[in-house]
């Protein structure tokens, strides 16, 4: 067992990206003042939440992840962790990561971190091998970043908090099903269902556009509201008609692993530019 293997199982991008969503939806409900151990405790006990529950996924899907191409590698599948000590390292990364969260911020931001670890293992898990909807059920979990984030800073599940989580929940639509047509041949292999292979390309591109436009809906009503910075909200707008464009492309059906893949791209530029834009609201006025 190697050090790389532990933080391979634990997808460090994806905490990275999740935990940076955390903490913009704690900088939006922190305008006057910042309460750096708040910060603290929800930063850290992201981090190990969700690198648990990327671990538990990783081992619940080991006979998936065996038979696609892109996670054939995965220490999970190789062996290279053990079950047994995989399930320890889990256990003591959530441990720690509740312990974080109880202590550092309150109750419901701890309650907001456990909804997302069962969603997302346990019945995200159950889905993604049943229903091509599962990346709709999977969108809640990975909406609750910036929620928790902001629900640590104020305490209050309120407007804002809410354009938060649909911000986030519509972001990651279109960013998975491009993924999901990009990748179609995989997700056969491994017999998953996804929204292209069992409702069409044609249902799938026009969910895509829909969740785009809510996404920069979204967007420009957190910063019309008052609730982020004008900067905020010429950035995310803006960014988020460039991810657009390429999903009104009329050659989907000539092109669609070349136009998936861009909308895939420009969909880690438009997280990159909200999270930053998050983080900086109320400085980049």
């Amino acid at each position: 067992m190697k050090v790389k293997d532990f933080i391979f199982v634990a997808k460090p991008g994806i905490v990275f990206g999740n935990v940076f969503a955390g903490v913009g939806g704690f900088m939006i409900g922190s305008p006057d003042a910042v309460g750096w151990s708040s910060l603290f405790g929800l930063a850290a006990g992201m981090t190990a939440i969700i690198a648990a529950s990327c671990v538990v996924n990783n081992y619940l899907d080991a006979d998936i992840d065996a038979r696609m191409k892109r996670t054939a590698k995965r220490p999970s599948v190789t062996g290279a962790i053990p079950v047994r000590i995989g399930r320890i390292y889990a256990a003591a990364l959530y441990l720690a990561g509740f312990s974080l969260l109880f202590g550092l911020t309150d109750l419901k931001t701890a309650l907001i971190g456990l909804f997302g670890a069962v969603m997302y293992t346990v019945v995200y898990g159950y889905a993604k091998r049943r229903t091509p909807w599962a990346t709709l059920i999977g969108a809640f979990p990975g909406a609750t970043p910036p929620l928790a984030g902001y629900v640590a800073a104020t305490g209050r599940f309120d407007e804002a908090a809410w354009l938060l989580f649909i911000i986030m929940f519509a972001w990651q639509m279109p960013h998975f099903h491009a993924i999901a047509i990009r990748r179609f041949e995989d997700y056969k292999a491994a017999d998953i269902p996804v929204m292209p292979g069992v409702h069409g390309l044609a249902r799938t591109v026009w969910e895509m556009r829909l969740f785009g436009l809510a996404f920069i809906t979204a967007c420009y009503l957190l910063a019309r509201w008052g609730h982020a910075g004008f900067m905020f909200g010429l950035a995310t707008v803006s960014v988020g008609l460039y991810w657009l464009l390429p999903m009104f492309s009329p050659h989907w059906r000539r092109d669609r692993e070349e136009i998936a893949k861009l909308v895939f791209k420009r969909s880690l530029m438009v997280l990159l530019v909200l999270n930053t834009f998050m983080t900086l609201s109320h400085v980049l006025l």
